[in-house]
């Protein structure tokens, strides 16, 4: 059997995994991880539900998961230690989840954003993918602009978290 640690935000599960099945915080999951391709799109299914996402390795440790357009960073370490994120990827930073060409940014520099605020979309073998703010902040770096050819993992865009 292995147990990890996976925080993703302020919340942490301990996951244990047996070639049976899984518990996360004690809780048997039934579910199947299926990989589609080698950009990272996976689908999950669990009972009649499938949902697809994309799962992006940043460094060690740190994986990036996006689903309809909502972007997390998930932190896994062994059991008996928490993750730790230094010099990790931060929670306001998008990269681009797959090669692709960025074929609108509605952002600049300065610019204040909601939540779930659309920031740019990327195109890659004819599909497009909105990338949203992941919480209400400032534009604090772009790194790209429309018609830009970006490579799986490039940074696009920074947002910091509003302080008020």
């Amino acid at each position: 059997m292995s147990i990890y640690y996976v925080s993703i935000g302020e919340r942490e599960y301990n996951v244990q995994i047996t070639n049976s099945h899984v518990l996360v915080d004690g809780e048997p999951i039934k579910a199947d991880l299926t990989p589609l391709n080698e950009n990272g799109l996976h689908v999950f299914r669990q009972g009649n539900c499938n949902r697809d996402f994309y799962l992006n390795p940043q460094a060690q440790g740190i994986y990036e998961v996006l689903a309809e357009g909502r972007r997390v960073l998930a932190r896994v370490g062994p059991a008996g230690r928490r993750a730790n994120a230094k010099g990790a990827a931060q929670a306001g930073d998008i990269v681009a989840p797959m090669p692709g060409l960025v074929v609108m940014v509605g952002i600049k520099v300065g610019d204040c954003v909601e939540a779930e605020q659309v920031l740019m979309v990327l195109e890659s073998m004819k599909m497009q993918m909105q990338l949203k703010a992941p919480f209400a902040g400032q534009v604090k770096q772009l790194t790209v602009a429309a018609g830009a050819q970006v490579e799986k993992g490039a940074l696009l865009v920074k947002i910091r978290e509003a302080t008020e």
